[in-house]
């Protein structure tokens, strides 16, 4: 069920960056700037982003079947939440209830997401998520801490096996850093460097 320290989330932008698509959650009665932002894969992000627009595929998409299996089995999702953050990996739960009682599925942010719209259920975040993911959205001096973070961490990393992996190592910080332009620089170098092996 639903945990005491949670609460509703809207999304607030579903969009592509530097390094991939993401959706980005903010608080429903909050106006603040933080938002948390989520890096999903290409075929969530247009389940999603469909779904918010309104538009019915020809076919059903996987998440269009799930909420019709749903249907069928005289079931409903109740809501769902975003319940923890482990390193930089979200996990969430969807909470159905049918005639037998009330389920929870482990689930992956973006597919409780994309089911949350389609049958209109609300979205809740962990406190403990918002806290340790939510980031403001233009906060120049947040570039600026990335940045010298990043620099201080690059000097830090552990002599890897290869340049590749030294490269990769960077990479996987600057995204935690939400430092999207050096990402994109590191990503260009690392599609270099595989291309010339």
């Amino acid at each position: 069920m639903l945990p005491e320290n949670a609460f509703e989330v809207t999304i607030s932008d579903v969009s592509i960056t530097n390094v991939g698509f993401a959706i980005f959650l903010k608080p429903t009665s909050d106006s603040s700037a933080r938002v948390v932002p989520i890096f999903i894969g290409p075929l969530e992000t247009y389940s999603i982003s469909s779904a918010l627009d309104g538009v019915t595929p020809p076919r059903p998409n996987t998440h269009d079947l799930m909420i019709q299996m749903i249907r069928e089995l005289e079931a409903r999702i109740l809501h769902v939440v975003i319940n923890d953050i482990i390193g930089n990996v979200f996990y969430a739960r969807i909470v159905i209830q049918s005639e037998d009682g009330i389920v929870e599925l482990d689930a992956r942010p973006s597919d409780s997401v994309a089911l949350a719209i389609r049958s209109k259920c609300p979205i809740y975040m962990n406190e403990k998520v918002y806290k340790e993911a939510a980031v403001t959205i233009g906060d120049e001096g947040k570039a600026e801490a990335a940045e010298e973070s990043l620099v201080e961490e690059e000097e830090s990393v552990a002599e890897p096996v290869s340049e590749l992996d030294r490269l990769k190592a960077l990479l996987q910080r600057a995204v935690e850093a939400e430092n999207f332009e050096e990402a994109a620089r590191l990503r260009d170098q690392i599609r270099n460097l595989s291309s010339e092996n």
